[in-house]
């Protein structure tokens, strides 16, 4: 499962941006495009300090549930009020970075790109057999052309010799 190792007071911590995390953020700023923008939690303000120890604490709590379903035995949860007091104003640009690289964790995609020799694309398919075919009835039109211009040249320059 992915997420972001972040340590605090001798202690690591997972980072989880999950589905849930998603839509409790969604529900507590009423916003479903840019959470860094609603949030505020980079900014360096006191309700930007405070929503990014929120935010942090949800993801830390998905991450210990994550751990906890892969059968790892149950660790603390970790609050908003030991991170908004637990760290020295130095400090507090880790916590925010980590939020940051959660966040961006969080809505990666991982696709794997597709192998150029297993994938048809029936539609191009299609459409190159219908190119051929044109192009196969194209020749076969040029041809004819080009015989019937021979044919008449010859019996016209024949009729010529004739007369």
């Amino acid at each position: 499962m992915k997420h972001t190792d972040f340590s605090f007071n001798g202690k690591t911590y997972a980072l989880s941006f999950t589905a849930e995390a998603l839509f409790t953020v969604y529900d507590k700023f009423g916003v479903t495009d840019d959470i860094l923008a609603a949030t505020h939690c980079l900014e360096p303000t006191q309700e930007g300090w405070k929503n990014c120890c929120w935010l942090a604490a949800l993801m830390a709590s998905q991450g210990e549930l994550q751990r906890r379903y892969l059968g790892y035995d149950p660790q603390p949860m970790l609050s908003m009020e030991e991170l908004r007091t637990g760290f020295m104003a130095a400090d507090s640009t880790l916590l925010r970075m980590a939020v940051r690289a959660a966040l961006e964790q969080g809505f990666r995609r991982e696709v794997e790109e597709p192998d150029a020799e297993k994938e048809i694309n029936l539609v191009l398919r299609e459409r190159e057999k219908e190119d051929a075919s044109k192009k196969a009835k194209q020749l076969a039109r040029s041809a004819l052309d080009t015989l019937r211009q021979l044919l008449t040249t010859s019996i016209s320059y024949s009729g010529k010799h004739l007369s």
